[in-house]
């Protein structure tokens, strides 16, 4: 046995553990908040782009423990708790693949939102950037998704590790479904709106009539959208590969090289969840403030800060629970 037979598997395991949970960890904070700053600022909530950007947060939020954080425990720390019983693993590939493609999806229909929120067309506009539009588009998307991989669900079972036994099933999504929704769809929706959206702007800045507050959400978007297509492509090809080389005779050296390459994919995808809402607080002064509130309020202070003196001046107090009169 050689040393790199010995030495590339535990990278791997200490990739799980340096890389692993912080992204687990960070991530799921990083939603926690993005969903309390949409929902207590009213111009975020009542906006059809930060809705869209609300639903990948819940995504997020319920793919990083019921899915990564199983993916962690096996290759990180030996526990394969999909391994445990054939519920769990039919459960575990389920999600696995409806929540990766919803969060793939929420950011491209956001910059469909911002293209159509951008067009000079007030028909097109008006038809398209609404919030019963984005509505219909969540729920009809999940709902797709959900009975898209349906097959996934019904035929996975732990007989031979947790894994799709159906061998049509199988050639289906990995050699169809992935690749198609995972990679072309999106690069064509990212491509084609990011397009759009940019000579939408070059006439609304020869007419002066761009937003500050829309231009924020649009800046925040396009980062996050430049993130997943950098970060999130490669991983789609992950399924086809395996399928590929799943009947090849492979060295031990050469399986545990490939673990460490596809655990690696898996951590540079995940950027996309814990990333965004990093992004935001990077980009978005609304944000920032939102923020700086809710610590202000959860810490039981109020800020007095008269208008003739300097910030040096002002005085904290404690918040205090006032009465009307009648």
């Amino acid at each position: 046995m050689s040393s790199l037979e010995v030495t590339l598997p535990a990278v791997t395991k200490w990739l799980n553990y340096l890389l692993g949970l912080p992204i687990i960890i960070f991530g799921m904070i990083g939603a926690i908040l993005t969903i309390i700053v949409f929902i207590r600022q009213r111009a975020f909530w009542n906006n059809p782009t930060i809705t869209y950007l609300l639903a990948g947060a819940f995504m997020t939020l319920f793919h990083l423990p019921t899915v990564y954080l199983l993916i962690v425990l096996g290759q990180g720390f030996g526990i394969f708790l999909f391994n445990l019983h054939d519920i769990i693993c039919r459960l575990f590939n389920y999600f696995l693949y409806v929540t990766t493609v919803a969060s793939i999806y929420f950011p491209c229909l956001a910059a469909f939102d911002q293209y159509a929120s951008t067009s000079r067309h007030a028909l097109f506009r008006n038809r398209w950037h609404n919030m019963k539009v984005v509505r219909f588009a969540i729920c009809g998307s999940i709902l797709f998704w959900l009975i898209l991989y349906l097959p996934v669900l019904i035929v996975s079972n732990t007989n031979n590790g947790c894994a799709i036994t159906n061998y049509n099933v199988r050639i289906m999504v990995n050699y169809i479904t992935v690749p198609l929704f995972f990679f072309l769809v999106p690069i064509f929706l990212i491509i084609f709106c990011l397009r759009g959206i940019v000579g939408n702007l070059r006439g609304l800045m020869l007419n002066n009539q761009q937003d500050r507050f829309e231009k924020q959400i649009r800046r925040m978007l396009i980062a996050q959208v430049i993130v997943l297509a950098i970060s999130g492509f490669p991983f789609a090809l992950e399924s086809a590969y395996l399928e590929a080389t799943a009947t090849l005779q492979k060295s031990n050296l050469i399986r545990a090289l490939q673990a460490l390459i596809l655990a690696s994919l898996r951590f540079f995808f995940h950027v996309n969840f814990v990333g965004t809402f990093y992004i935001y607080v990077y980009i978005s002064s609304e944000v920032r403030k939102t923020l700086r509130h809710l610590f202000i309020g959860m810490l039981g202070y109020n800020r007095i800060m008269p208008v003739s003196t300097t910030a040096a001046n002002h005085v904290v107090l404690p918040t205090v629970h006032s009465t009307r009169l009648a």
